[in-house]
This record gives structure tokens, sequence and C-alpha cells, in this order.
């Protein structure tokens, strides 16, 4: 029996909470494998205001993934900088022409360097590692993966190892092919309604899997304490989402969309996204109700499809809140690393950013946020210092 359905075959976690238990992880089949980006000098490009085309391009390799076969529902995490998603074998050989396009597409539109790789599944357990996967609900349409075992961080670590990276990474003979369709990029960086955005990565440091849960049980109870309820602390508040007409946003989905396919093309496409904008801001102001989509509701499904809260290995959330309300986070957080209990990093900035695959207007998309001028990938180099220390 073919394993490509696996993961829409699991059960629904219905809270990010529930994640906590580890009885509700499936391990991945053994043939599957784990198809992993990450942007090269990630840091740098953030220090030159390119942080949008870094998300943007993390972006694009899961949705050239997800179309390879849209009937099979592909578990993924973002990260900011990169993206992981995990592939049945049936994918393997198309998934890297995908990622190799992806690759291309990044150095020519953006001039950034994109690592990619697909590590199998059976090597992770081999070297000591697992992947193991459970579908959290993330609304009444639309799901998320979550991960454990240690096997997306050790796959990274292959891509990024010179010892590994030429054995798993996409190599320049493999054909470049991708579908970037579904990629949309046109809503205006999101302000916070309570004067900050701050992403936030957790990583608890026990070595047995019981101890770290309970941990990661303790930070989404004192988030959640400190924060508010999801409602309260949620980054992109349907009230504040605007789109926008402006170049300085559009000109990425454009760049990706158009790559290879002329100028032409290219021009079209340029007229053909503002042209999607204007009409968009008319259907929602008016409420109007089409065969794609109830349009005056869309910007409360777009809130409610987005991945605000992760958890792969480590617990991931984007929050929209007050500078004490930080504050007193770290103080909590500060604590429980003093004792040794895990080590975290936190970026703060105005608000945060949002990028969106989108499948069809009314059910399937799926919104991935980040705080702005570094989000995840500044948290996770403060994480990583603390760790070399």
């Amino acid at each position: 029996m073919s394993s490509d359905h696996f993961y829409e075959r699991l059960p629904l976690v219905p809270d990010f909470a529930g994640l906590c238990d580890p009885s509700v992880y499936a391990p991945l089949p053994d043939d599957w494998v784990i198809a992993v980006t990450d942007v090269k000098d990630s840091t740098g490009i953030i220090l030159r205001g390119g942080y949008k085309e870094v998300n943007l391009i993390g972006a694009s390799s899961i949705i050239a993934l997800r179309n390879l076969r849209r009937s099979v529902s592909l578990p993924f995490i973002f990260g900011g900088d990169g993206a992981a998603v995990a592939l049945p074998p049936s994918l393997h050989s198309s998934a890297a022409a995908a990622l190799r396009a992806t690759q291309e597409m990044a150095r020519e539109t953006f001039g950034i360097e994109l690592r990619a790789g697909i590590v199998p599944v059976s090597f992770v357990r081999e070297r000591g590692a697992d992947v193991r996967v459970a579908r959290l609900r993330l609304s009444e349409t639309a799901t998320q993966a979550a991960f454990t075992g240690g096997g997306l961080a050790f796959a990274e670590e292959c891509l990024k190892d010179p010892a590994q990276a030429e054995r798993w990474a996409v190599g320049p003979h493999v054909k470049p092919e991708a579908d970037f369709t579904g990629l949309e990029c046109r809503w205006k960086n999101v302000p916070s309604v309570h004067g900050e955005t701050v992403s936030l990565i957790v990583q608890a440091a026990a070595p047995g899997e019981p101890e770290r849960f309970r941990v990661y049980r303790e930070v989404i109870a004192a988030v959640e304490r400190i924060y508010g309820s999801d409602a309260q602390s949620h980054p992109v508040q349907e009230r504040s989402l605007s789109m926008s007409l402006s170049e300085r946003f559009l000109y990425g989905e454009s760049g990706v969309i158009s790559w290879s396919k002329g100028r032409l093309y290219r021009l079209r496409y340029w007229f053909r996204v503002r042209w999607s904008v204007l009409l968009g801001m008319l259907l929602m102001m008016a409420g109007v109700r089409t065969r794609a989509t109830d349009w005056g509701g869309y910007r409360k499904r777009v809130a409610a499809n987005t991945d605000v809260k992760k958890f792969d290995d480590k617990v991931r959330q984007v929050l929209s809140g007050t500078p004490e309300q930080r504050r007193r986070l770290t103080e909590h957080l500060d604590g429980l690393e003093r004792r040794g209990e895990l080590v975290y990093g936190i970026h703060a900035a105005e608000g945060a950013l949002v990028t969106c695959l989108i499948f069809d207007y009314q059910d399937a998309h799926v919104h991935l946020v980040d705080a702005e001028n570094g989000g995840y990938a500044e948290a996770a180099q403060r994480l990583k210092e603390k760790t070399r220390g």
C-alpha cells in the first residue's frame, strides 16, 4: 500500500498544548524523505534590509514542493529563512527539480544563495535521530504539521556540514523545473495592535523527551498567562490587514512567479497582480460573495489560517504584545534558562510580515507570519549563540 497519503490520515490535534503529548506523533514512513532549504548568510541579508526577500524564498520552496501533486498533503515547517518539507518517495525526483529551480530563482531574481537538499528518513534513523509528525488543527479549514524526534535539525545540519552536504545537496546537474503558482505577497506589513510583534523560539535542554515536553507545557502556559488568549496576542488582526499596490510589497511575488518566463510575461504579471489587488480591495470592501469565496469574510479567514504557533522540537511563536509583556516573558524564560531547562531566542519589531500560500481563496490557504526585520532568523541566531557559549 502506498504511503503517499500517510500524513492526511493522521488524527487532528485540537490545540497547540496538545502537541506536548508524545502519543500524538506518528513516525514518518521509512521510505519518505526530508527536503530542507536554508538561505545562506541570512544574517547579512537581514542587516541590509532584505528579510522580506528571505521570507519569500523560504515560502517559495514550500509552494514549489506543494505544487508537485496537490492531491497529496505534505507536512512542512517554515522557519523564516528556510523550510523543511516531508515527501513520499513518489515525489523524490521531481522535488529535486523543484528545489533546483528555487535555487536558481533566488539567485537570479534576488541575488540570494539558497542551500537545498533532500535527506532520506531512513538515513536520519540510521544516525540515531527520528522524524515523528502530528497534525494540528489550525482552523476549521486548515491544518499544520508539528515534528519531533530531532530529525529535522539533523537534516538541516547535513545540508550545512561540508562533509555531508555534497551527498545530500541538490546538485547542478539537476534540471530545474518548478511551479510557484499560489505564492502571494500582497499584504502590507501588519502593525502590532499592542505596540510590538515578537518572534520567539524556545528549545528545551533536558535529555529525556518526557522532561522536554514538560518544559514546553510550562512555556506555553507562561506565554498564555502573560500575553493572554490567542485572540489577544494574535499578530495578524483582521482590522489591521491591508492590501498594497506598492512596488515595495508586490515586486517579490512578481519576480518569483514570472521567473524564467520572459519579459513579456513579467510585464503582463506586473499589471495582473495590481489588478487583482485592486479588485480584491473592492470585493472585500463591498463584502461581495463570488464563486471563488466570500470576500467579506476573507480577512477573518486569513487571520485564522496564519501559522502563529509552530512546533519542530522547539516552540515557535509570533506574538503581538507590549514591551512590558515581553519583559515579563523574558524574565520567566531567563529563570528557566539559568536552571538549565531551556535556551531561547527572541526578536522584537513593530509589526509582522505575511506571505501567503493560496490553493483556493475559500478554504485552502495558509499564511506564513514572522516579525519584521529578522523575525525567526534573528531569534534563531540568538539561540545558537547561547548554545555555542
